[in-house]
């Protein structure tokens, strides 16, 4: 005890300020003082020097070589190959989104504890927490093949977690390596927190009830926070496996004391895989509202140029713009809405500028867009014998004819007899028309070129005409 005993004197003679090892200072350096006769004063007492250790623990810096460990330790997982076929190491960060405390409940000379690395005194999370938060994760979800077995053996393991978390008798295919903190600033992730028991006696052994008028017995802790290094090793599928598991559990369970309070929360950073996915599909995004507003803006001078419009003066420029946009064929049905209110709008200027000054090309595109009218279609074609002739029609004679428009746009066939005389003129529609193919013929024909063909008169009238009978 004598040695004891001298320890104990040179320890309180060395200045907490000097220890830069936070383990160092919270297991070796904790001094109670002596309050003689004097019971409450003492625990009092000891409240106080428990809770300045604490914060001389929370105010030390980072040790300075902690950075190059750090660097030679995450360059050597990075390169790490599994001991299994087809293993490699994957490390991603996880980052507290509050406070969190691993070996809250360890054993140590104070009331509370904190896992932190031995030869650096920094907090780290072991790789068995992280491990027992992803089998929890994965039990939790309620697939059979991630099923933890009970207690008693009445259920068995799930397959895909034996295989990845291992069991009794061999070890899971992914191991768990110690997460270490990422060197931030210039002082250790440590804070001071205090959690407050209310009722003593009653969480003691039960013997009394709470009560009002119980003391409240405030016990301080120490917290961490901050990134810290996550690395898995094994099999690539089954590391991806584990850390989605993993992700599941720090986000919603968290790891560590007090998770029931909010403590331990982490968001672990995305895989390199899932980051390419996301950027891919950002880059789609982007390419998708890139060409949602330039189908707009098309869109919009389609509008522009129909209220521009000003005929002949500008018809020209007008159209021409429109074939432009019309390349995008995202646009073909405003592209033909737009043509066919430029023609309602300009009646009397499309026609004659479309068969004067339009190109061979532009007239194409014209028609491709239906920017004229459409003919309504032309009654069916009667064969030869499939309807009896009018009572009063008279006999077939020989005529040359062709069908063109009128001045009331109407589609008039124009007939020339044998004989020589003015041509007749007769509304398409009261014709009848025998022979498949004549109608077309005749509407390719005209004044210079007419058809040759025979003519069936009721009374004056041009009752109906049909192909020469050879």
């Amino acid at each position: 005890m004598t040695a004891i005993d001298g320890r104990r004197r040179d320890l309180k003679e060395i200045r907490r300020l000097h220890v830069q090892h936070a383990g160092l200072l919270l297991d070796k350096m904790l001094v109670w003082p002596e309050v003689p006769d004097d019971r409450a004063g003492q625990e009092a007492a000891d409240k106080e020097a428990l809770r300045a250790l604490l914060e001389a623990a929370a105010s030390i810096e980072i040790p300075e070589a902690y950075p190059r460990a750090f660097a030679r330790r995450r360059a050597l997982l990075e390169q790490l190959v599994g001991s299994v076929e087809r293993g490699a190491t994957q490390v991603r960060c996880a980052t507290a989104t509050g406070r969190l405390v691993v070996n809250l409940g360890a054993a140590a000379a104070r009331e509370t504890n904190i896992a932190l690395l031995h030869t650096w005194g920094v907090p780290y999370l072991p790789g068995s927490a992280l491990k027992g938060l992803a089998s929890a994760a994965a039990h939790r979800a309620g697939v059979p093949a991630w099923q933890k077995a009970d207690a008693k053996k009445e259920k068995p393991q799930g397959e895909d977690h034996c295989a990845l978390f291992g069991d009794t008798d061999e070890s899971g295919c992914v191991v768990f390596h110690d997460a270490w903190w990422v060197p931030e600033g210039g002082q250790l992730p440590l804070d001071l927190d205090t959690m407050t028991v209310h009722h003593r006696g009653y969480y003691a052994d039960g013997a009394s009830p709470p009560a009002d008028y119980d003391e409240p017995n405030p016990v301080a802790f120490l917290t961490t926070r901050g990134t810290f290094l996550i690395a898995l090793t094994g099999p690539e599928e089954w590391v991806d496996a584990a850390f989605d598991w993993l992700d599941v559990g720090l986000r919603h369970d968290g790891i560590g004391a007090k998770t029931a309070a909010g403590y331990g929360r982490m968001v672990l950073d995305k895989s390199p895989r899932q980051r390419e996915r996301e950027e891919r599909e950002e880059a789609e995004r982007r390419q998708r509202e890139a060409e949602r507003k330039r189908v707009e803006a098309r869109r919009r001078r389609l509008g522009e140029l129909i209220a521009t419009f000003r005929g002949k003066s500008n018809a020209r420029q007008v159209f021409e713009e429109v074939q432009q946009i019309s390349a995008d064929e995202a646009l073909d049905d405003d592209v033909r809405r737009a043509l066919r209110e430029l023609y309602e709008k300009g009646k009397d200027c499309w026609p004659d500028w479309l068969k004067r000054s339009a190109s061979p090309e532009q007239r194409a595109f014209a028609e491709r867009f239906q920017m004229t009218p459409v003919d309504s279609p032309s009654r069916p074609a009667v064969h030869l014998g499939a309807a009896p002739a009018p009572s009063s029609a008279g006999p077939w004679e020989r005529g040359l004819a062709w069908i063109a428009r009128d001045q009331k746009n109407r589609l008039t066939l124009y007939c020339v007899g044998v004989a020589g005389r003015k041509p007749e003129e007769r509304n398409l529609k009261d014709v009848k028309i025998e022979g498949e193919g004549l109608e077309e013929t005749l509407r390719a024909a005209g004044p210079n070129a007419p058809v040759e063909l025979e003519v069936q008169r009721d009374g004056k009238k041009i009752a109906g005409i049909r192909p020469p009978v050879r």
